[in-house]
């Protein structure tokens, strides 16, 4: 451990506690880990897009946990959500959600959750876009839910 840190001669760290997280704009991301800048020693949060690219983007952690008037109201800028209680009720949550567990796996177990339990139901291609009872979109969410238990399961196990 780094003497300087055991000494106290760091600031303190405000950590973003690693998670699944949504801006107020409406993106995903994962929060990967709270760093510390070299020049400025100011708290990092580190995170990656769940959508896109996936690219990574570190942010003042004050900045990441703050809230404020955004979009009109109050609110945080980006809120944590429990990935066992995010409604799946549309594409790019369910998109993130997956993106999120399989990161969540790689990192906390060295697993790749697609060989480890299996890979998630496909995104459903036919579609008549009428909202018919019994829709296609309706199975996909249900079977995304039940993978989601399973997966966190295996996570949390």
């Amino acid at each position: 451990m780094n003497t300087a840190e055991t000494d106290g001669d760091l600031p303190p760290l405000q950590a973003t506690p690693p998670g699944l997280y949504r801006h107020y704009k409406g993106g995903w991301y994962e929060v990967i880990d709270t760093l510390r800048c070299s020049e400025t020693l100011q708290g990092m949060t580190l995170y990656r897009a769940l959508y896109g690219g996936f690219g990574l983007w570190v942010r003042p952690a004050a900045m990441f946990g703050e809230t404020g008037v955004f979009g009109g109201r109050e609110q945080r800028r980006f809120a944590p959500h429990d990935a066992a209680l995010v409604p799946l009720a549309d594409l790019p949550t369910a998109r993130a959600l997956v993106a999120h567990l399989r990161g969540r796996a790689r990192r906390e177990r060295g697993l790749d959750l697609d060989a480890a339990l299996r890979v998630p139901p496909p995104e459903p291609t036919g579609c008549c876009g009428r909202g018919c009872n019994g829709c296609v979109w309706e199975g996909f969410y249900e079977a995304l839910d039940r993978w989601r238990t399973d997966a966190l399961g295996l996570l949390e196990g």
